[in-house]
Order: C-alpha cells, then structure tokens, then sequence
C-alpha cells in the first residue's frame, strides 16, 4: 500500500473510473470508503471546514511510516466495527494536534506523544469538564494503537505514554451521560408525528430490530425476502455479522406502502425526496419527528434512544437477559445488564422514596393540603 499513498491517490474516484486497478489501490479505496468523510473544525476559529476523507487527513497529518501502521490498523480485525473505526480515525487526529502545539511535532508518529502530555491534556479536559468515560476512551486509542505497532513491528521496546494513574475513575453507576428511554406512550408519539410512510418507518425499524443506525441505513431492499412463507431482513450487523430477522406483518405492511413506487432495488430507508439516508440524515429526522412528539425535551431524539428503548421494554415484559442479549447483539452480558439495572434501580428507588411518605404523610398536612396547594 505504500507506493500508492498520496493525497492524489486518495481522492481518485475509485474502481469504476479505473481501467485496472492494483491490489494496493482496491485496499485503500476500501478502507477510504469504510471511514467516510468529516468536516474538520479550524484549530483557532472552530469553524468547520468543507467535508474531506479520514484517511486523506490521516495522510497529511502522520509521517509515511506511521500513516501505513495506521491504514493497517484500522484496516484489521483488531477494529472490527465500522464505526470504531471512524471514532478511533478522528481521536488520532485529536492526538496529532496534542503533539503538534505540546510537543512541537510537525507530524504524528508511534510516541510523539509523552506520558507527559497525556498529564497535561488530561488536567486541561478535566478542567473543561469532559466526562471521565470521553477521557478514557480516547487514551484508549493510543495505548491500542501502541500494542498494535507492537506486534506489528516486533518492536517490544514499545510502551504506550498512557498508564492507569492516567485515566479518571468512572463510575459505573454514573446515569448522568445514560442512554434516556422512552416509554410506550413516548415511543407512540413520535411514530404519530411522522407525515409520511418514509418517515414512519425509520422509528419503527430500528425500534423493532433494535437496530444499530448503521444497520439499517446500509439495509437494501434486495435484502428483503421471503423464506418459508415469512418476510425475513437480511441485516449486516456490527463487526460484519449477518443476522436474519422475520419481520412482522404490520412491519412489512409500512414497507410495502413506503417503497411502493421502487422497483425492489436501493436502499431500504429513503428520505422523502427519494435519497437514501445516512445515519447524519436519520438523526436530523429523528430530532424532527422527537421535538414535534414532545419528548426528551432536554436533548435531541437519536437511534441509540429507540434502541435502548426497545431492550428496555423487552425487559418490562419480563424477556429473560439471555434473549435481550441474543437480539441486541451484545457480545457481552454486561452491557445488556446495564439497561435492566439501570430500569431495575429506578423502580427500586421509587419505591423506596414513595414507602418514605408514610413516615411523614400527617406532618406535611401542617403544610400543604392534600390538592398540592399551601395552606393558608
């Protein structure tokens, strides 16, 4: 791949307008393609820029060697999700810049960054009032991307700058940054605000697969088939798994209607104007279709909502952990277990809080009648 990495190479428009592309060229179009693109904010205005490629800007800000140990990185299995691998992609050019304005370094490169600068930047993000979680997961990324060079190079002199003294304690009890839930009634709503068939349906299938964005956006009609005299949805979940969902008949109903005017091929969630959606695109629609239901009016409406929200509701009606974790997807049990013991903590806390009244219920009277009016 290194002969073919250059700003030029990168922005081609890839394999159809080739006439024979090499191994090289398929392999960094792929991964291009897999990080997509962002808009990079100024460092001194904040301003964003007009959208580039990752990898593009990866290029720019990492020496040669460094760039191609990056590309083989978050090319492996050892990023296996898509979208990990778009996060830990703009976290290394959080940690370019760190070494570019504390350590002067014109260029990223494995240990441009000192144990301490992770000092410094980590008292700076604490002062701003970052979350600990948010601070740990990007020290994350150097000490991954230092094990993996690592092994890659058989260097074992190498040592991530980051160390446990480091990372902020997090407390897993922590619900100030929780996923919120909507209940039914919530839920309903927001389905009821949608205008269209188009619209309606991108709540309702994520909320019915529990879907990840991603998931579903990259969904195609073609996807669709019918097996065994049921509808079932082929769907490429995280880390490339390929799970088959029957779908309910009122589910497939919607779809019908919505996709009425395809010929059965594209994208499975359109936008009204016929254009497939992209999770920027389902977000913007889901804050729509959230602030006219009048729900969470403290934050927008996001698909990890209604996906939380079905797994919660899975568990109000009293699905064993073990299913939850099965259609969720979870490769570990604890992360289905937060969604029941945060569901379980709040009941437990209200029952406590409501059995305290009776200890003071006929004191209170002094105060305020039984409407909720003061006394006179």
């Amino acid at each position: 791949m290194s002969e073919v990495i250059t700003g030029r190479i990168i922005t081609e428009r890839p394999r159809a307008e080739l006439e024979a592309p090499g191994a090289a060229q398929e392999a960094l179009f792929w991964l291009r393609d897999v990080l997509g693109t962002v808009a990079p904010r100024h460092p001194v205005n904040r301003r964003l820029g007009p959208r580039r490629y990752r990898l593009e800007l990866l290029a720019e800000l990492c020496d040669r060697p460094t760039f191609n140990l990056v590309a083989s990185w978050l090319g492996s299995e050892a990023v296996p999700a898509v979208k990990s691998k778009q996060a830990y992609a703009d976290d290394l050019r959080l940690w370019a810049e760190v070494a570019r304005e504390l350590g002067g370094h014109d260029r990223f490169f494995v240990g441009s960054v000192t144990p301490g600068m992770i000092e410094t930047w980590t008292k700076q993000q604490k002062a701003r009032g970052r979350a600990p979680r948010s601070i740990n997961r990007r020290l994350s990324v150097l000490t991954a991307l230092t094990e993996y060079a690592k092994w890659k190079t058989k260097d074992q002199s190498m040592v991530s700058p980051v160390t446990k003294h480091d990372r902020p304690k997090v407390d897993p009890r922590d619900e100030t940054t929780a996923t919120p839930i909507l209940e039914v009634a919530e839920f309903q709503a927001v389905v009821d605000a949608a205008t269209t068939p188009r619209q309606a349906l991108v709540p309702v299938l994520i909320y019915t697969l529990a879907g990840r964005v991603t998931e579903c956006c990259t969904a195609q009609l073609a996807d669709l088939k019918a097996i065994g005299g049921e509808r079932k949805l082929d769907l490429r979940r995280k880390g490339g798994k390929g799970r088959v969902f029957a779908l309910p008949d009122r589910l497939c109903d919607l779809i019908d209607v919505a996709t009425a005017d395809r010929d059965g091929q594209g994208a499975l969630l359109l936008d009204d104007e016929g254009r497939p959606m992209d999770r920027h695109a389902v977000d913007r629609l889901l804050t729509r279709l959230g602030r006219a239901a009048k729900v969470l009016p403290d934050r927008d409406l996001t698909p990890h909502v209604l996906r939380a929200s079905k797994l919660t509701h899975m568990h109000d009606a009293g699905t064993p952990v073990e299913e939850i974790q099965e259609y969720a997807d979870h490769a570990a049990i604890e992360t289905t277990l937060r969604y029941i013991r945060r569901r379980n903590t709040d009941a437990l806390k209200a029952r406590h809080a409501t059995a305290a009244v009776a200890v003071y219920d006929h004191l209170v009277d002094k105060f305020v009648t039984r409407s909720g009016e003061a006394q006179e």
